[in-house]
């Protein structure tokens, strides 16, 4: 027994690290505050060298007013059935633990037929964000977490659900964090909720709020967590710097790309959470932070606006992002396709890790001698390209489907992949989250093969499995939301879908329910999916049909769930679980299965043996 003192410093959490426990062993612990008691399980590691099986299950993305935490208890219902060698050792949370913010989830969540309705906990009371303590901030209409308060509010609420409860007592949770434990879609300590020409949105003060909430709430060995043999950890604890920052103007990054700005220095300073674990012998879990040093987007906010494009970070040309990540090393003095100037004519080329994270990554998928490196990723690695809809019509060129994922940072992508297999680097599995949909897929050296250097032929070098997420409302959703006012372009043909249609098509006029056709869009394109809206005939997609994605096997973009992967010494066998839509009052019997899509993955070959059980995805029959 340990007695620890919980103080107003760190919110009334507290901090254990317990030394000397075996490896591969499972451990009962509890906490005693007068009459109360808590306790829980957890499992250590197995020792580096024991040649095991490792089970382990992979989360993102829990909005907490879009839905309640069924798929945690889908997961314990799941694990409480398979045998005891296949039950899983610990959880990876990819982040996106909390929501920052109130102005998208008031009360409401969206239904399958995009509806608004009103979700109820357990106990029977409304699902909801409360009101933050400091009443937050808001800019252009969003209400944000603003204070260490606000944040310690927000952990509280989102640790009530039950199901996360019990999850976390369950097993341990091995944390990174995205993007909302700080600010959607940030780049260092910089927010992008306004889109105003010139108006940048430093925000140090909330960076190290948000870091030291998280620190408080989410238990992760950092200082001293060791890793590969030969390289430097560089994790360490939160320490609040030691000179307050304030919101300080950003500026011009450095030839890394990290802006030297002391306050940014400070507040992203004030932590470093990336990592990797051993899990005996073939598992190395390497954890990287894809917030912290990462460049602006390829196409700054400001100039990313309707009506040039759909959105500030989706759907964006992919061309264009192809050669503004590039910055001053794209030869390019004016933005593509207009008289204004590159916007990052005199930047370094984009990076998603920085340049010492991304050194420690390469080290430590080089010196790791376990047989699998599995790579804890926040956002899709793969190529998600949406095929152009054709010369005159709203979308002439081929589009990605997000620049704030890897797609925005292509020559970092495939340096980091080139490096794989210059290195004979095998047996990567990348284990992602963020886009609230499901993927399995082949990751290339290069999806832009000959551009800027890349290999003329793209050689696969791993493979890459994206959970939905836990709750949040899905890519469908976001997608069919931003283009159901979008009209059809004037002198269209009669009959040609509206792009909306594309996304999802209802199955009777009036009836509220849709097929999933951005599966249909994001597999064989843009012009199968509006055959299909116009006809509802399958055959006349396919006759329109080309390869939009080939490297990806599998497409859900409807989904909420888990991950599971069980690591062997010759092959990875990973499962996606996707529940019922959990917008129904939370039972003990958890939200039910929709369909589970696994798939194998033999040692020294990067293609995937797939099988769906369950309702399959459309337009899979």
């Amino acid at each position: 027994a340990r007695t620890v003192t919980a103080t107003t410093t760190t919110d009334h959490t507290v901090r254990v690290l317990v030394n000397n426990l075996s490896p591969g062993t499972p451990y009962f612990y509890r906490f005693t505050a007068g009459q109360d008691t808590l306790g829980g399980q957890t499992m250590t590691a197995p020792a580096a060298q024991t040649d095991v099986q490792v089970n382990l299950a992979w989360v993102s993305c829990q909005d907490y007013a879009a839905g309640n935490y069924g798929a945690y208890r889908q997961m314990l219902i799941d694990d409480a059935a398979r045998d005891a060698r296949d039950q899983i050792f610990a959880v990876i949370h990819l982040g996106d633990t909390i929501y920052e913010t109130r102005a998208s989830n008031f009360q409401t969540a969206i239904d399958d037929g995009f509806n608004p309705i009103s979700l109820k906990n357990a106990d029977g009371s409304t699902r909801q964000v409360a009101a933050f303590p400091s009443g937050g901030g808001t800019r252009a209409s969003v209400n944000f977490a603003n204070s260490v308060d606000d944040y310690r509010s927000l952990y509280k609420t989102f640790l009530a659900d039950p199901d996360f409860q019990a999850a976390r007592a369950r097993w341990p949770f091995i944390s990174i964090w995205d993007d909302h434990e700080f600010t959607d879609d940030c780049w260092q300590s910089q927010a992008n909720y306004t889109s105003t020409m010139g108006l940048d949105e430093p925000d140090q003060v909330r960076r190290v709020a948000a870091s030291q909430a998280w620190f408080e709430y989410v238990p992760v060995h950092l200082t001293g967590i060791g890793g590969v043999d030969g390289v430097a950890p560089q994790a360490h604890d939160f320490a609040a710097p030691t000179t307050p920052v304030t919101d300080a103007a950003f500026t011009a990054p450095n030839t890394d790309n990290f802006v030297d700005e002391p306050n940014n220095k400070a507040a992203v300073g004030a932590i470093t959470i990336y990592r990797s674990l051993r899990f005996g012998k073939h598992v190395e879990l390497v954890l990287t932070d894809e917030r912290s040093y990462r460049s602006d987007h390829a196409i700054p906010e400001e100039f990313a606006q309707p009506p040039t494009f759909f959105a500030p970070r989706n759907a964006l040309p992919k061309d264009i992002v192809n050669v503004l990540d590039l910055g001053m090393f794209s030869g390019v003095a004016d933005f593509p396709g207009t008289t204004l100037p590159n916007p990052r004519a005199g930047s370094p080329i984009g990076t998603m890790l920085g340049a010492t994270q991304k050194q420690w990554w390469k080290d430590t998928m080089q010196k790791s001698d376990a047989t699998w490196k599995l790579w804890g990723n926040e956002v899709t690695l793969m190529r998600m390209r949406l095929t152009a809809l054709g010369a005159g019509t709203l979308v002439p060129i081929d589009l990605v489907v997000s620049g704030d994922a890897w797609d925005g940072y292509s020559a970092e992508r495939t340096e980091l992949m080139s490096f794989l297999r210059a290195n004979s680097i095998q047996n990567v599995v990348v284990l992602s989250g963020d886009i609230h949909a499901a993927f399995a897929g082949v990751v290339m050296d290069t999806f832009d093969p000959g551009f800027a250097g890349a290999p003329a032929t793209p050689t696969p070098v791993a493979v890459e499995f994206v959970g939905p997420g836990i709750a949040s409302n899905s890519l469908l959703s976001f997608f069919r939301d931003a283009t159901k006012n979008i009209p059809v372009p004037p002198g269209s043909p009669p009959g040609t879908p509206a792009l909306v249609q594309l996304v999802a098509t209802e199955t009777a006029p009036g009836s509220g329910m849709f097929l999933d056709t951005l599966n249909l869009l994001l597999r064989q394109g843009t012009a199968a999916a509006g055959a299909f809206a116009a006809t509802g005939s399958l055959a006349a997609a396919q006759s329109q049909a080309v390869d939009a994605n080939p490297h990806l096997s599998y497409i859900d973009t409807n989904a909420q769930g888990y991950g599971y992967v069980q690591v062997f010494p010759t092959r990875v066998v990973a499962s996606i679980v996707t529940i019922q839509r959990p917008i129904q009052m939370p039972t003990t019997d958890g939200p039910g299965i929709k369909r589970t899509a696994t798939f194998t993955v033999n040692a020294g070959d990067p293609t995937l043996i797939s099988k769906i059980t369950g309702t399959k995805p459309f337009p899979l029959t």
